[in-house]
């Protein structure tokens, strides 16, 4: 199996349960990932037209700061914040595919019989909103079976972002320590760590371009910084998993095999959500 990282880069995302990794995700598929997020910008906008809430679909802005404008001229309605289901399609199956990411998968998690888990999203975030606003948490979370099993989180803004441009911060080596207790966090809605243990973590924030990607395992806390810029903070997030021992896969998919035969079409894909609908999940 050929290798991506180095064993320097393995060696620290062992240790400090992440890694930050320097142009590591194709134009191509940043192009792709702002095509299917654009996409769903469209749907969300149109929604606050139909509502009468909106009146100019602000169609001629850039991607960075249409949905702003448009949220603000709205009057700042809630709307998905981690949308899934909506992004579901050919667009996103090729994304979640892309050959860069399943290089680091195979290195990280030691196979070339890669899954790709059922829990992944695109995020917009926009400036003064604390109900998009992820508090610290460990994505085992959310699927506790996983808890045991390594699912490394994929996450790449669609531009630069600094501490002012809601990068996210990790605590390093405290995947050692496993699961922490769940808290329901009643600003957000999220599920997070409780406020005793947050208080208590120091944080590395990390500061990305355009084109970086950041691993960390599913039990690295971390959370998303506020944004203080007047432009919306783009960013999607993958898991991937050995196909082996999946716990993801009801609605994920096997993405790369050596046997061909073995990986997972899109048709395929597409029926696991297909009695799901838009707007869910």
């Amino acid at each position: 199996m050929s290798h991506t990282l180095t064993s320097d880069q393995l060696a620290f995302y062992e240790k400090e349960g992440y890694l930050h990794i320097p142009k590591a995700v194709s134009e191509e598929t940043l192009l792709l990932a702002e095509k299917v997020l654009g996409s769903w910008a469209d749907s969300v906008i149109d929604e606050w037209i139909s509502q009468g809430l909106l009146e100019n679909d602000h169609r001629g802005d850039p991607f960075q700061t249409r949905m702003l404008h448009a949220w603000r001229s709205a009057g700042k309605p809630k709307y998905s914040r981690s949308p899934r289901r909506d992004l579901v399609g050919a667009d996103m199956y090729t994304m979640l595919r892309s050959p860069e990411l399943l290089g680091i998968a195979a290195d990280l998690l030691g196979t070339s019989e890669i899954s790709v888990h059922g829990v992944f999203n695109g995020r917009a975030r926009l400036p003064d909103q604390k109900w998009t606003s992820t508090p610290w948490h460990q994505d085992a979370q959310y699927f506790k079976e996983a808890e045991f099993i390594h699912v490394p989180t994929f996450w790449f803004p669609l531009q630069d972002v600094d501490q002012s441009s809601s990068c996210l911060e990790v605590q390093p080596r405290f995947h050692h320590d496993g699961l922490q207790e769940d808290y329901d966090d009643p600003e957000s809605g999220f599920l997070g760590l409780t406020p005793e243990l947050s208080s208590k973590l120091s944080g590395t924030p990390i500061e990305m371009k355009r084109g970086d990607v950041l691993c960390f395992t599913q039990r690295t806390p971390h959370r998303a910084l506020p944004n203080e810029r007047e432009f919306v903070r783009w960013s999607m997030d993958f898991r991937y998993e050995a196909t082996a021992t999946a716990t993801g896969s009801a609605l994920g998919f096997v993405a790369r095999s050596a046997d061909p035969a073995k990986e997972t079409q899109l048709k395929e894909w597409l029926a696991k959500w297909s009695d799901r609908a838009p707007g869910t999940y």
